[in-house]
């Protein structure tokens, strides 16, 4: 699945970066209720699922992916050392 480019959003967020360091290593991210999680691919590409959903995403350099909470995300590399900013958004 390939994602097309999204426009940054709106509202100011203080956004985190995550290098992920081995294509078998995986960064787990929890998402809480009442927050939505932006990820946003830096370099490199990276692999993206949520737990309890069938959907598979693999993020390239730009590409953006948003995700209500509460859940919980898996992140890995896809070859190199990609780097992910993340930021959670509150309502």
């Amino acid at each position: 699945l390939t994602l097309p480019r999204q426009q940054p959003p709106a509202c100011s967020l203080a956004w985190h970066t995550l290098a992920l360091a081995s294509p078998q290593a995986v960064q787990v991210l929890d998402v809480r209720r009442n927050e939505t999680a932006l990820l946003e691919m830096e370099d490199g590409r990276a692999w993206v699922t949520c737990d309890g959903r069938l959907e598979d995403y693999f993020l390239e350099p730009g590409q953006r992916l948003s995700f209500a909470g509460p859940v919980r995300l898996r992140v890995s590399a896809e070859g190199g050392v990609p780097r992910l900013r993340w930021a959670c958004a509150k309502p």
